[in-house]
């Protein structure tokens, strides 16, 4: 059409309406572009230290063979990743995995991260890797990532750790795997290799992670792995979480008497009372021969400090209340908040255990839980962590076991899963139970199953705990308009089986 031709007012009027609209749908289709940008990058960057994601070219310095020099981290702590020559440089290989870019290793690349923590401490790691049939080989042992122990020079023992996909050097698909430890330095960090220039990886990095923090419920732990896994389409190497209910409860129980489980009214189990840890919380104070009215040996999740004067018994319940306080001469760490613990004196092995409670609702927790710890062994259920008011947590019921050690295991791992339920937990009073047996776990929600999963390591005998924690890098800091707020626990009752009954075990002195 000639530029020259007149335009008529009604013309140019709609010819305005329609590049306006046009211009508001492209807004539109590029603010929803951001929002599903943003869904994919879902995961708290709490203690991140070291992020390289291969996805983003723009992080990767390259010469024109593809050969890698330098791979610069996303976390913000200026941890790159660099090839100490021009030989040494994996290669960028685009479309390696779900039609992005991934980092190519194989003998002699490998890529150096020079020392990021010198004291000891949590570290996690999320790696997504994976190795094609033509790279698979018969070397055992490959390392992903590796950072060794400066006095022992081995990344497997002391404060060193290290990543292997496989013991073998055979083909693997896209996977995402993680790796939780404490005790150990962030030295210099190896990818490819080890550092003493064995066990030399021959297969492609995508995305790696690494905190400085632990991961202390498997809701935070799963919002990595979910991220990872989507964004590569890899499949998750952690152990299998069991079943978990999806929807809602259905048909609950009903309670025909108080002598048995709500989920087994009729005790087809044989279950026996256990009057060691069975209390309706009568009178006006705590059972000082069952409670200790604190933990023994810890003063509680920084900043709030475990305080005696914020368990009470009153109205025939036990309650736990977190306010805000600021506690002269209190250790380093704790302040502005108080909260509460109430631990068992002695341990138990199996059984079944029932609450009736209420969670509190603001960002503190709500926790029912047991563990203990020697030199020998250290091992954990959590019954259930709920953040009754912290935003997008009301409804989601945290379940954990956790393994801290074993006689031949020093690694801390868990296993756990999320039911999300249809009400807030923080509204009404609900029946929680716990059935712990030899070969199997089970979480129940007012007498129904939400939860099982094999017991492949929990039979330790452990403390009773009730605590409200505070939980900054999960359910986030309480909000002290929010506060005080009380988690509060009507009866804790408990069965064993008649052949399992055992003398009581004295807990933590």
């Amino acid at each position: 059409m000639n530029s020259r031709l007149a335009v008529s007012p009604l013309s140019r009027t709609v010819a305005i309406v329609f590049a306006a609209t046009m211009f508001s749908s492209l807004s539109g289709v590029a603010q929803e572009k951001e929002k599903e940008m943003k869904k994919t990058d879902e995961f708290s960057k709490e203690g991140l230290v070291l992020w390289l994601d291969a996805a983003d070219v723009s992080t990767i310095t390259k010469d024109e063979n593809g050969a890698v020099s330098a791979w610069k981290d996303k976390s913000g702590q200026g941890h790159d990743a660099v090839a100490k020559e021009s030989k040494y440089g994996p290669k960028l290989i685009e479309k390696g995995m779900n039609e992005k870019p991934v980092i190519r290793f194989s003998d002699p690349a490998y890529l150096e991260i020079p020392e990021i923590r010198d004291a000891k401490g949590p570290v996690s790691v999320f790696v997504v890797s994976q190795r094609g049939k033509d790279q698979s080989s018969d070397r055992k042992w490959q390392r992903l990532i590796s950072s060794s122990d400066p006095s022992l020079k081995a990344d497997n023992k002391g404060t060193g750790f290290c990543m292997c996909a496989t013991q073998e050097g055979k083909e693997y698909q896209a996977t995402v795997i993680d790796m939780l430890e404490d005790g150990k330095k962030i030295s210099t960090v190896m990818l490819g290799r080890s550092a003493d220039g064995g066990n030399i990886l021959k297969g492609d990095i995508a995305e790696l992670l690494v905190f400085d923090r632990p991961f202390i419920a498997e809701d935070p732990i799963q919002s990595v792995l979910q991220y990872l896994s989507k964004k590569w389409g890899a499949k998750i190497a952690r152990e299998s979480q069991g079943w978990t209910r999806t929807g809602g409860l259905g048909k609950t129980p009903e309670r025909k008497n108080e002598l048995y489980p709500l989920s087994d009214q009729d005790n087809k189990s044989e279950w026996v009372k256990y009057e060691v840890m069975w209390d309706e919380f009568e009178g006006d104070k705590l059972d000082q021969a069952k409670w200790w009215d604190h933990n023994p040996r810890w003063l509680g999740r920084e900043p709030a400090l475990f305080r005696p004067s914020n368990v009470e018994v009153k109205d025939g319940k036990l309650h736990l209340t977190t306010r805000v306080e600021e506690v002269p001469k209190a250790p380093k760490g704790y302040n502005t908040f108080t909260s509460a613990a109430v631990q068992s004196r002695t341990l138990v092995r199996h059984g079944y255990f029932e609450i009736k409670a209420k969670a509190m609702k603001s960002h503190g927790s709500s926790a029912f839980w047991f563990y203990y710890h020697d030199e020998k062994e250290h091992t954990e259920i959590d019954v259930f962590e709920i953040g009754g008011g912290a935003p997008g947590f009301e409804r989601k019921y945290n379940m954990n076991l956790h393994v801290f050690r074993k006689p031949n295991d020093k690694k801390h791992w868990s296993r756990g899963s999320i039911w999300n339920s249809p009400f807030d937990f923080a509204d009404d009073y609900h029946v929680y139970g716990l059935e712990w047996g030899e070969n199997e776990v089970v979480f129940y929600v007012d007498g129904v199953p939400v939860h099982k999963d094999k017991n492949t390591d929990w039979n330790q005998a452990l403390t009773l705990n009730f605590d409200s924690e505070t939980m900054p890098t999960w359910f986030g800091m309480p909000d002290p308009k929010d506060l005080p707020s009380t988690f509060s626990i009507e009866y804790c009752r408990a069965w064993k089986k008649k052949d399992r009954m055992e003398a009581p075990i004295p807990g933590f002195k």
